[in-house]
Formats: C-alpha cells, structure tokens, sequence
C-alpha cells in the first residue's frame, strides 16, 4: 500500500480503472478515525473495486456505507446497540415479509380468474399493471424471507434493502410530485433499510430457531389479513384501520412472550422484538403531523396496536417468577420452612 492521499496524482491517474470512495462516503465515519485511516480505506477501496461491475461496486459502497456508519453511532456485535439491533432486524423483515405476502396472495387467483374469463368491458391491461406493481414492491421481500429461512442472513438483507428502496421510491413518485405527507410515510421504509444495514449479521439468529420464528412471523402477519380480506372482517374505525398494525404487534408480541418466558431471557433481543415493528409504525405521527386523521383516532391504533406487548411482558413476568418459585421450593425441600 503507497499511502498515497486519495486525491493526489496516484489516484487521479488510476481514476478510469479504480473507484474512489468518495467524499460522501468517506464523510460518514467519525472525524478522528477518518483522519487516521482515511487514506487507507481510500486506497484499498480503489485496489478492490479495480476491474468490478457497477453492481459489484454497489456493494462494496454499501459494505463501506454500513462500516462507517457503525463506527460513527459506535455499533459493534458485542455492543448493547448492535444486539438489539440483531433482534430487530430480523422481525422488521418479516413484517414486511409478511405484508408482501398479503399484498400479493389475494390478488393472483383474481387475476388468473380475469385471464381465463375476461369481462367483455374490463380493461385488463389495468389488472396487468396493477398486478406488476405490486409485485414489484413484495418480490424482494419475499427473496428476503426465502433467504431468510435459509439461514442466509447477508443475501436476506441485500434483498430486503433493495425492497425497502423500491417502497420508498414508489411512495414518493407513484402518487405525483412528492408532498410533505408521503415523504412522511417513507419514513417507514427508510427506518427498515436502517434497521437491517446496522444490524450485525454475526448476531442476526440464523440457526433453526431464528429460521422457524421469522418465517413463522412472517405468516403471523400475512394469513390473518388475507383471511380478514376473505371473510369481511374489518377491524376499522376511522380513515387509518386498525387490522394491520394490531396483527403486526400481536404477531410479534407472541414471539416476544416466548423470548421472555425462557429459562435464560436475553433482554436485549427481546427489546429488539419490540422495536422491530416500530418501522410499520411511523405512520401514525405522521398522519398527526399532516392533519390525516384525529388525535383520537390514532391514539385507539396505539393502544390497541401496543396492548399485547403489555400482555406479553406480564407473560414473562409470570413465568420467570414462577419458575423463581418452584426453584426455591425445589432449593428448601421438604423440611425448607421448619
């Protein structure tokens, strides 16, 4: 390694060949270790992505973008931060996971019903589009989720990034220019690209239980709704209903009753289960903000939303203290209170 500045002769010569890290990137790391290492990772950046593809190099950046960022908010696997992050992340995925499932699996049987039996006025080329839309935007996550249980954690957060890219991008241009309201909404899928590029993937669970209860979260999420959609169930109450995020809480709620109720909790991936649904939350401040709905009205989707992480913490409350209990009893013994 020369050690040559990034910005000098060596590097301008070797521009057409070798990417430079850039300054935006080079910018997020903390300002004492970019001046000790930052010619470093600009040259082995370079010396790396000589000769790559542009997706190839996409990675890196991102590689480089989720280092540095760590760094600056001092996330690392052994850090508090980073494991709840860890049990964040993989219950954002199967949220989102779970709501592309719903978007998707009520809507193919119409559409192959429509292909088969075309109403003579119906404009199809609309169903078509609609269709491809929503694929767009659940496709990614449902290569996420695949990944997912396949215990291949890196290749499950690349796809579920790039999901949460294209929900955002639809949100601000599907629906013309962007106003304050939908740059408000894209919070949510800004907040799950930042949950799963922080998370530390040596700490993300990607053994068999970590596979069973994100696939099994995922269906938590998605059944319910397509059945409320098939049988009528509304769970409405006002402009924003209240079935959506209420299944999304309860699912994850039970997920983190279980975590709670084991013999040896660990406290801070429970605490990541919890907040691994706020990213579906955002809306509600935003709709307050924007005026979309009443006060009222959103405090009821809190409450009712929030209500089984309550239940779930007395949960495991009630079964750490009585397995407290029938420890001392099983300590004292017969003759423990003579």
């Amino acid at each position: 390694m020369s050690g040559s500045h990034p910005d000098g002769p060596t590097a301008r010569a070797g521009s057409r060949t070798a990417p430079q890290a850039g300054r935006l990137l080079m910018g997020l790391y903390p300002a004492a270790y970019r001046a000790a290492h930052g010619e470093d990772i600009a040259a082995v950046f370079a010396e790396t992505t000589e000769g790559m593809t542009r997706r190839q190099i996409l990675r890196e950046r991102t590689d480089l973008a989720r280092h540095a960022l760590r760094l600056r908010l001092r996330i690392s696997a052994d850090d508090p931060t980073g494991r709840v992050l860890a049990g964040a992340a993989p219950v954002t995925l199967a949220v989102s996971a779970g709501l592309a499932l719903y978007l998707v699996m009520p809507r193919i049987p119409e559409l192959v019903l429509r292909l088969r039996q075309p109403y003579p006025s119906h404009d199809l080329g609309a169903d078509l589009l609609a269709v491809a839309l929503f694929t767009a935007v659940a496709a990614p996550w449902l290569v996420a989720l695949g990944a997912a249980v396949m215990g291949r954690w890196r290749v499950a957060r690349k796809a579920g990034l790039l999901g949460a890219l294209v929900h955002g991008t639809m949100l601000l241009t599907l629906f013309g220019p962007p106003r304050a309201s939908t740059v408000g909404e894209a919070a949510g899928p800004a907040l799950t690209a930042l949950v799963l590029l922080l998370a530390p993937a040596g700490q993300v669970d990607s053994g068999r239980r970590g596979r069973w209860e994100t696939a099994g979260l995922a269906l938590a999420v998605a059944l319910p709704l397509t059945a409320a959609d098939r049988f009528g169930v509304l769970l409405t109450g006002g402009p924003i209903g209240l079935r959506q995020p209420t299944l999304q809480c309860a699912a994850a709620a039970v997920l983190l009753a279980l975590h709670l109720s084991a013999r040896r909790p660990d406290l801070l991936r429970a605490a990541g289960i919890a907040l691994g649904v706020l990213p579906w939350l955002l809306f509600v401040p935003t709709a307050l903000l924007f005026g979309r709905s009443e006060l009222g009205h959103l405090l009821r989707i809190l409450e009712t939303a929030l209500a089984p992480f309550g239940l779930a913490l007395t949960i495991g409350l009630v079964a750490q203290f009585a397995r407290r209990a029938r420890r001392t009893t099983e300590t004292s013994g017969p003759g423990g209170l003579a």
